[in-house]
């Protein structure tokens, strides 16, 4: 057993009540993880407490997501450790609002190629598969053998959680493990698909300012655009503050490369816990940019065509400059 296997079920099996966290704005994967994360080990450990803190629905029916506990601030208080599904850090989960403990023990499980630096109270489950929900039912697969069962609530959640970040298997990070995951999945429930992608395509209603705000920054260069949002507006705005992670994931993932002419380009959102950090994420159409090159050019990393980069800058002016600097040499 791979050793940062063997120190998730030492904590596992040391600790009694655990939070589980995943990233702000959570997609369909950050909630399936979670979720499926829960009840493996509400199975495994029945004595013990396993909790969900989320600041909003999915925008999904999914099973058992009415075990998500709706917080407006997220709280660490009287927790043992902390578990984090779909997210490198804990940075990606929290705002300056919340009040959570980053000395306790931190297991990430996660499927990015974006690596933070490690501490001694984190340990990282990240093999990078096609999404955090098939390292999370791989991780249980191989810690808990025989014992870990699917039944249909956690076969659907694999279901949900890998199609939503494959793309329908369309996206190169789908491997042959993937699909058997998927069909082990499938022979427990078969999910509706086309029922999914529609269900999937909805957006919170309150991301719809924000939203608007981020089309009204909207630029489009040859082949690339991009859109951004200011950290003042953000500061200046509760309303827009409230959906701008909302917004930043459905432009980004339903929007960027579906205007006429455009095929990859990237999207800027002010990361609100830290002054001066700025997330830059990138989407490429298959065939026309590796943007993970041009992440990795900034200090980032990723996949082919879905990468992403955590950089510091004074101001949205000094950050569009130095991206742009890069991105124009590949237009």
């Amino acid at each position: 057993m791979k050793n940062e296997y063997k120190e998730f079920k030492k904590i596992a099996e040391r600790y009694e009540k655990f939070l589980i966290l995943t990233h702000k704005g959570p997609d369909v994967d950050a909630f399936c993880s979670s979720l499926l994360l829960r009840q493996i080990l509400m199975e495994m450990y029945p004595k013990k407490t396993f909790n969900i803190q989320a600041k909003q629905n999915p925008s999904m029916r999914l099973p058992n997501m009415k075990d998500i506990e709706m917080v407006s601030k997220l709280d660490s208080d009287g927790y043992d450790a902390i578990l984090i599904t779909d997210a490198g850090d804990l940075s990606l989960c929290i705002d300056d609002e919340d009040s959570v403990d980053d000395t306790l023990p931190i297991v990430i499980i996660d499927h990015h190629d974006t690596f933070f630096s490690k501490k001694e109270n984190i340990t990282i489950i990240n093999e990078n598969m096609s999404s955090a929900t098939e390292q999370v039912y791989m991780l249980a697969k191989e810690v808990y053998g025989k014992r870990f069962k699917l039944n249909e609530d956690s076969a659907s959640l694999v279901q949900y959680g890998i199609v939503a970040d494959t793309g329908r298997f369309l996206y190169d990070i789908t491997t042959p493990n993937t699909h058997r995951v998927f069909a082990e999945a499938k022979s427990i429930v078969d999910v509706d698909l086309e029922d999914f992608a529609y269900r999937n395509s909805k957006f919170p209603r309150e991301a719809t300012p924000a939203i608007v705000k981020y089309l009204d920054s909207l630029t489009i260069e040859k082949d690339m655009a991009y859109m951004f949002v200011d950290r003042v507006e953000l500061e200046n705005d509760q309303e827009l503050r409230r959906g701008s992670s909302e917004a930043q994931a459905f432009l980004r993932d339903k929007s960027l490369r579906y205007i006429q002419g455009v095929h990859w380009g990237f999207i800027i959102k002010p990361d609100m816990n830290t002054e001066d950090n700025w997330f830059v994420s990138f989407r490429s159409t298959k065939g026309y940019q590796d943007v993970r090159g041009i992440a990795e050019e900034l200090g980032g990393g990723g996949h082919t065509y879905a990468a992403g980069v955590l950089m510091k800058a004074n101001s949205l002016n000094e950050l569009l400059e130095r991206v742009l600097s890069v991105v124009r040499k590949h237009l």
